[in-house]
């Protein structure tokens, strides 16, 4: 990442900080049964992610979960081997402001949607993604323990060095399970 990128995040974070309101008071930790509609942000750079990403989408629409993907992918313009779905879609940097925040009116419908839950499927601390993540309009979001990742997210889980979307997410759904148990 160049100093200039670097520069831009830094006055992209504090914009941000100044936009979005502090929650005030504990947030419910949603059960996973009632969950209904989730929606996923992840690094879409590498097509190997990717995959990954509808593994997981896949196996909680079988749960009976609506889910919508966002990926960012770190070039100026979409590759043309990306291609848009129904419930899928991608952002990329000429869809950032001058400072790498997401635009509302380019990246779509994502950032109104009001998800029951975000899950945070990414393990860099890439800008544009916690950007994403913290413009969302969801009821509750989590992902992986990494630099500054409770500034976007409700609840993290430190994954250790088993960094990968899979586990994140079996972990997430595991802990979503027990959680609300009531015994």
């Amino acid at each position: 990442m160049s100093w200039i990128d670097n520069i831009k995040n830094k006055i992209g974070s504090w914009l941000l900080n100044r936009q979005v309101k502090q929650k005030k008071g504990m947030l419910e930790i949603p059960s996973f049964t009632n969950v209904h509609e989730i929606g996923i942000i992840y690094n879409a750079t590498e097509s190997m992610q990717e995959e990954h990403i509808n593994g997981i989408a896949h196996f909680l629409r079988e749960q009976g979960k609506k889910v919508h993907t966002i990926g960012f992918v770190n070039a100026k313009t979409l590759p043309h081997n990306r291609k848009f779905h129904i419930s899928s879609t991608y952002f990329w940097r000429e869809q950032l402001n001058a400072f790498n925040i997401p635009q509302e009116e380019k990246v779509g419908l994502f950032m109104q949607h009001k998800f029951d839950l975000v899950l945070n499927l990414y393990f860099e601390p890439i800008f544009p993604l916690q950007a994403m993540s913290t413009l969302c309009k969801a009821k509750f979001k989590m992902g992986p323990q990494i630099p500054g990742s409770l500034a976007f997210n409700d609840s993290v889980i430190d994954m250790g060095s088993d960094q990968n979307a899979k586990s994140l997410a079996s972990q997430i759904i595991h802990y979503l399970n027990v959680i609300n148990q009531h015994g």
